[in-house]
């Protein structure tokens, strides 16, 4: 498999790497690393992504305003890279396009997500992994790929941001391991943790405390919120914004799961995270029924329509065990 990826990688010459929809630190920091080593060689790279990056990850060396693009030259384009992403959905383009996946041109999946469809040419899906810039960092060592300080401070970006900075239950001494081994190599930590903790504005504020203030907990042990596209204007916040909240929804002691509900009026949908940290939970099933998926402990949906709908969808069977996983 490795040699197989080596090969096809060494023959393309123009290169498409799509990073997911609501790009996060894992799909932009893999996005990234693949970047820098592949034009390293000369080869020529284009990151697509249906959304653009947010703002916060402007501020790691070597992205632009224009890091992410919409379109890009299929003529001559000689291979697709996937990172991050667990579904054909999820990219968008090969939804619109079914060309971009029928097998004429390579297509290398390369993802952690045990909900991932395997719909490269070439899928190195590793579900037990923390992050898919942690499998990429295997990858390059086992290649023999260069590591350069700037890489590695993409690939411990993915890496934090999978693992909530170390502090989910995906974190083993193997993970800790490669960490160190990219400090190392020259990771910049400082920059990551100002690029995940310490941007916040006052909109997020404001909507993170609109969030927390509409808690609400069922007989079930379910912690629930939701936030309207109206909430979020009022608090001067953007709708990437709005994750990390799920996080705190998680740490009420007993809880069964925590499910965050928010609006996206230009998309026309309402996103669902869910975060547990029970053993006898599985939020990936929970999510599949709603077209999302992800991982057993942290998966996301979304469902058209408005907050006020969707609160009223039917989550639960009707069954004593209401939620089915």
């Amino acid at each position: 498999m490795l040699q197989q990826l080596q090969d096809i990688i060494d023959r393309a010459r123009h290169v498409v790497i799509f990073s997911h929809r609501s790009p996060d630190g894992d799909t932009i920091g893999g996005n990234l690393a693949l970047r820098d080593a592949l034009e390293s060689w000369g080869k020529s790279v284009t990151s697509v992504c249906a959304d653009p990056l947010p703002h916060v990850y402007d501020a790691l060396d070597g992205v632009s305003d224009n890091f992410f693009h919409q379109t890009w030259n299929k003529k001559t384009t000689d291979l697709y890279i996937n990172v991050d992403g667990s579904s054909t959905t999820q990219l968008v383009y090969p939804e619109k396009d079914p060309s971009i996946i029928d097998g004429t041109i390579p297509f290398i999946s390369i993802d952690h997500h045990i909900s991932n469809t395997y719909f490269g040419t070439h899928n190195l899906v590793i579900p037990d992994a923390c992050s898919t810039t942690y499998i990429l960092y295997h990858l390059f060592i086992q290649l023999g790929w260069n590591i350069t300080p700037r890489i590695a401070t993409y690939l411990l970006l993915g890496i934090y941001y999978d693992t909530g900075s170390l502090m989910h239950s995906n974190t083993n001494g193997d993970v800790m391991q490669v960490c160190g081994e990219l400090m190392r190599l020259g990771a910049n930590r400082n920059q990551i943790m100002s690029v995940l903790y310490r941007q916040r504005t006052p909109g997020q504020l404001r909507a993170w405390g609109r969030v927390l203030e509409s808690v609400t907990q069922d007989a079930d042990g379910v912690i629930m919120s939701g936030l309207t596209d109206s909430d979020l204007r009022s608090c001067g916040a953007k709708t990437e914004e709005v994750g990390g909240v799920v996080d705190y929804l998680n740490s009420v002691d007993g809880a069964k799961f925590a499910i965050l509900l928010s609006e996206d009026r230009a998309k026309g949908i309402v996103k669902g995270s869910t975060r547990t940290r029970r053993e006898d939970v599985n939020l990936s099933e929970f999510c599949k029924k709603f077209g999302g998926g992800g991982h057993k402990k942290a998966s996301g949906f979304g469902i058209r329509g408005q907050l006020e709908n969707v609160q009223n969808y039917t989550f639960f069977r009707p069954d004593q065990n209401r939620y089915d996983f």
